[in-house]
């Protein structure tokens, strides 16, 4: 009776246990979505009309809310050019730069979609 006492106990702390690690594993991953992805600096080729594409530097990019750096080069060219993709857009940027990027004369921008944000550094126009 002693030993299927233990077995008995034996299970219930494994399973206790294999209920703990799945919930951390579960938890795990939401905590660095909500963080801002750095993407380093870029080169955004800006249409023209009738003229070679205008090579439009940004720097110190950051994406956050679900967007990904691979769109980043996509979404800007579009926003800059006045014919953004569907649902993003061009906002006020509520971010201050370094005061290195600010001595180069660059100033804060970001374009949105929905809760999807690019952060970026680029001149002013």
């Amino acid at each position: 009776m002693k030993s299927k006492l233990h077995l008995g106990r034996g299970a219930a702390i494994l399973a206790c246990a294999a209920s703990l690690a799945g919930t951390a594993i579960a938890v795990a991953p939401v905590a660095p979505a909500a963080a801002a992805t750095k993407c380093g600096n870029k080169v955004v080729k800006i249409p023209r009309e009738g003229a070679s594409p205008y090579p439009y530097p940004i720097k110190a990019v950051e994406v956050e809310g679900g967007a990904t750096c691979a769109e980043v080069t996509k979404v800007l060219a579009s926003v800059l050019s006045g014919n953004p993709l569907p649902g993003w857009k061009s906002v006020p940027a509520h971010f201050e730069l370094p005061k290195k990027l600010e001595e180069e004369g660059l100033f804060a921008q970001e374009a949105k979609n929905g809760s999807k944000k690019i952060k970026f550094a680029g001149h002013g126009g």
